[in-house]
């Protein structure tokens, strides 16, 4: 059939208006990855950006923070610090986004008048793909099914790069679902890649031929969805958490003031790339974030540089009052966090109920950061990481990247893909390989190391299944230091202790045997640089004070403290105080044992601190050696100090007691700080307290002057609380401060097994005395003598139920006795109030539940050794004179009155009528606070 030059005419003039009502599209089918970046060049971003208004600057918060400038928003933590990321594809302008037909489905419903749609219902799709081209235009029909069927013209709303929600079948629940591809023609459709694992377990063959279990959709897996409709498919901004790289866009943000909102503190937090707001973007309900410090300016160094943020996620729309008037209430705020107590760490920013116990937390403070600008020339630059792989291994060894988590040794995010992880450690091989040392053998040895390491971390890191590989991120991390990447805290090895030992002599088998512990000896090794200390002339030995940080990788409570613990240390380290960690049970040297997974018991260095959880904390002193010049040669010599001296000074332990029973408010850094400072004030006092023998209690000194002398066991095998055991130490040295200037004396004295067992050769013996002789029946026990009397009186006539009697009952005893002896105290500190705080942390230790692969049965049976479990029959054949003594030799308890840890009853104290209370409960609820060591007060020194 022909058509007539009229017809002709008529289609190509109704065809051309379609044109100029729709436009012509591109004849393109799909946009992939690689395009889309190269098709937006930065300048035109750049472009966009400024065409804007200028900015106008403005100082908020004292100057802290100012508007017009570009922030990193860090986490508070030193493993390391993480940034905010909101990962996105660089913004387009209108006129670059495509415009596609929406709402195809109703391409063929007959609106519009076309009633060939509405009598040929696949009529767009037998010819939507037609090509007009021979009009002398490029053409496709869908644009006509588009306006005749109903559709609508419009720009895209999603883009190549963007994170989205697929709100259909089982992919509702998968996340980090990222748009691959945009398909134009011959009908518009997203291509979605899934990038996390998701969806039903399903029965799956691998490799090996093996049957498992794996998530339906795995990486890779494409999802197309047909239209742009909000209903299947919408925008989902991810708020991710990521390590702080220098020169990354994605971690960028300006602050745009907001006075009159939320009480003046609101500001308006935008990402520079994307051009999102921040609360938005994290589901709020308004634009706004409100800022508030966390701390006080000037409370310890860089105190002023933390905030919350906080959110409004609820204003409550409809609620009603009781008496069904509208709410009138405040809205719902969350502070924004990077984590939680016990829960692994966040890989995105999550809002929480702003609650006291979340803000006591480290999770929920935030620092800005200000953008350092780019050097221009970057050709010289090198991999940072690698050089401080480098750097750390020559300072201090491998086995310090023996402790890394794989993925910080590799540099890349804790949940990074299988490209990341691979390509990063493509990267690393080429600083690492040894084969490209072959001439260099004395570097291709420690390069050969090296590398094992980053390919170990690989091979766990790369693979495909989800479960495998959080299983083994779950296991490194439990081995891992939790302090690697700090800058202010030393991650001390097991060869920066040495062993000292002391000869006992074993009664049972008439041998000598040896006993050790060890004390901190970071001078000696050769990272000696650690400690920073420089010779310019001779010096006799002094020493160094060291906050330790007694830690279980596995301990929850020991990782939520990390940040905080840095903040303390970098304040310490302007003090001259050194912070060091270190790991229980974390090295080869001493794992731990199945009956002690934190190894607090086990580990030869935290058992030498007498604690059973972890974190606990101790000011400790290290002797420095001296320097003198050579005879002959002038030059400045090493002078080892004498080592009784060491052992000496080794004695001192300084232990933070409101740790066990606190929560993580302990580790806030001015309390941490004060801690510190209160025990370097006792170990200057240390001096004042004589270390009693048994040839002390006959000396002049002793009987002249009124005595307080505290007996505290020797042995390590009697039944003590060693909460009261460590006040006492620690609070005796404020003690004797307090009446230097007085004639009175202060000493300690450690019980041993009598003089029965005591042994020439025997170091640590000659240091105990044989408390049967002198009246003591309990241990531990504070007496008072009078002046010229040789028979002491009981400071208190039941056992100490918790450190606080032993707080009270010191303070109210050197009140009276200030009273007897007239004269003005030496310089001391008041004690603490009592406080009352509630136990959201808490420490780990034996009390706590055992993993589930410990046997019950061995964690029951706790430390005892062989020793302690000799049965009748067995100390029937050993003469009593030879038998093995199990416990200090303490004179008869008949005549004098014993109290259940002061549970039931209540003994005035003979001095000033202090009553003995209920021992404090230990692993949560409500307990009795106060600061380190006996509460840093008048009994702290």
């Amino acid at each position: 059939m022909m058509i007539s030059p009229v017809r002709l005419f008529v289609l190509a003039a109704c065809l051309l208006q379609l044109l100029l009502l729709c436009g012509v599209l591109s004849s393109d089918v799909t946009i992939d990855v690689s395009e889309e970046v190269t098709s937006s060049p930065a300048h035109d971003v750049d472009d966009e950006r400024t065409s804007q208004p200028s900015c106008v600057p403005k100082d908020l918060f004292d100057g802290q923070i100012s508007t017009c400038i570009s922030y990193q928003i860090t986490t508070l933590n030193a493993s390391p610090r993480r940034c905010i990321h909101i990962e996105s594809s660089p913004p387009r302008n209108d006129d670059e986004k495509p415009i596609v037909c929406t709402n195809f489905f109703n391409w063929h419903d007959g609106t519009n008048t076309c009633k060939a749609y509405a009598k040929n219902k696949d009529f767009c799709k037998k010819y939507g793909g037609l090509d007009y081209s021979g009009l002398g235009v490029l053409y496709n029909a869908n644009q006509a099914c588009c306006v005749c069927g109903g559709g609508n013209y419009q720009k895209t709303r999603l883009d190549i790069g963007d994170y989205v929600k697929v709100k259909f079948g089982n992919y509702d629940k998968c996340e980090r679902l990222k748009i691959a591809a945009v398909n134009l023609s011959p009908s518009f459709s997203y291509i979605v890649e899934v990038t996390k694992e998701c969806g039903p377990h399903v029965l799956w063959q691998n490799e090996q031929g093996i049957t498992e279990m794996r998530k339906s959709y795995q990486p890779g897996h494409k999802i197309h969805i047909e239209g742009d409709d909000p209903a299947l498919i919408e925008k989902e901004w991810r708020v991710e958490l990521k390590k702080c790289r220098n020169g990354l866009a994605e971690q960028e943000f300006e602050f745009l003031p907001e006075d009159e909102h939320l009480g003046g503190s609101g500001v308006l937090i935008q990402h520079k790339l994307s051009g999102t707001n921040l609360a938005e973007a994290l589901g709020a309900k308004t634009k706004e974030v409100n800022i508030t410090r966390v701390f006080e300016d000037g409370l310890f160094l860089g105190s002023s540089d933390f905030y919350y943020l906080q959110i409004i996620t609820n204003f409550y729309e409809g609620r009603l009052n009781r008496d069904g008037t509208p709410w009138s209430g405040p809205p719902r705020y969350e502070l924004l966090s990077s984590g939680y107590f016990g829960e692994k760490e966040y890989s995105v920013v999550k809002s929480r109920d702003k609650s006291s116990s979340l803000e006591e937390m480290q999770f929920s403070m935030w620092a800005f950061k200000p953008v350092e600008d780019e050097l221009d020339d970057k050709s010289g630059a090198g991999d940072e990481h690698a050089e401080w792989l480098l750097r750390m291994t020559q300072l201090i060894g491998i086995d310090y990247l023996h402790k890394l988590p794989p993925f910080h040794l590799l540099d890349v995010e804790r949940e990074a893909s299988k490209n990341e992880v691979k390509s990063r450690f493509r990267e690393l091989s080429k600083s690492f390989h040894p084969d490209k040392l072959v001439n260099q053998p004395e570097k291709k040895e420690l390069f050969e190391k090296i590398f094992v390491l980053l390919q170990n971390a690989y091979q766990g890191l790369k693979s495909a299944n989800e479960a495998e590989k959080e299983a083994f991120r779950v296991q490194a991390e439990s081995a891992s230091q939790i302090f690697a990447h700090s800058q202010h805290i030393i991650e001390l090895l097991p060869f920066h202790w040495t062993k000292i030992d002391d000869v006992t002599n074993n009664i049972e088998t008439d041998e000598s045997q040896t006993i050790g512990r060890y004390i901190l000896n970071v001078a000696s090794h050769i990272n000696s640089s650690l400690l920073n200390v420089t010779y310019e002339a001779e010096s006799d030995s002094t020493v160094q004070i060291w906050v330790t940080f007694m830690y279980s990788a596995r301990c929850s409570m020991s990782r939520a403290v990390v940040g905080v613990v840095d903040l303390a240390a970098r304040h310490l380290a302007q003090l001259g105080i050194k912070v060091g960690a270190y790991g229980c049970g974390l090295y080869k040297e001493f794992p731990p044992e199945k009956h002690d997974p934190t190894g607090v018991l086990t580990d030869p260095i935290c058992a030498a601190f007498q604690r059973r959880e972890t974190p606990n904390v101790h000011v400790i002193v290290e002797t420095l050696p001296g320097k003198k010049k050579d005879a002959e040669t002038g030059e400045l010599v090493t002078v080892h100090p004498d080592q009784e001296l060491v052992k000496e000074n080794a004695m001192f332990k300084y232990f933070y007691a409101s740790v066990p029973d606190g929560n993580t408010t302990q580790f806030l850094p001015q309390n941490l700080i004060e801690f510190a400072k209160a025990g370097r004030r006792v170990w200057e006092s240390y001096h004042l307290v004589h270390k009693m023998r048994k040839e002390d209690f006959s000396s002049p000194d002793f009987i002249s002057n009124i005595s307080i002398v505290a007996f505290l066991d020797g042995t390590g095998l009697g039944e003590t609380n060693e909460d009261v055991v460590s006040t006492i130490s620690s609070s005796f040295p404020g003690l004797a401060r307090r009446f230097v200037n007085d004639d009175v004396y202060v000493g300690i004295a450690h019980c041993g097994f009598g003089d029965d067992y005591a042994d020439e050769n025997d170091t640590a013996s000659q240091r105990e005395v044989d408390c049967s002789k002198l009246d003591v029946s309990r241990l531990p026990d504070i007496k008072i003598y009078a002046q010229n009397r040789i028979q002491g009186e009981s400071l208190l006539r039941g056992q100490f139920g918790d450190r606080r009697d032993v707080q009270i009952a010191l303070e109210t005893m050197g009140n009276v006795l200030r009273m007897i002896v007239g004269g003005e105290d030496g310089d001391f500190d008041e004690i603490d109030d009592i406080k009352e705080t509630s136990d959201e942390g808490g420490s780990c230790g034996n009390t706590q539940p055992p993993p589930s692969n410990v046997d019950l049965d061995e964690i029951e049976k706790g430390d005892e050794t062989p020793l302690l479990e000799m049965n009748s029959e067995e100390d029937a054949q050993i003469p009593p004179s030879q038998s093995v003594p199990k416990k200090p030799k303490l004179a008869s308890p008949d005549k004098t009155e014993r109290i259940d840890a002061g549970r039931d009853k209540k003994v005035r104290d003979r001095v000033a009528g202090f009553e003995s209370r209920q021992q404090a409960r230990r692993g949560g609820g409500i307990i009795l606070g106060g600061g380190g060591g006996g509460g840093g007060g008048f009994i702290a020194g």
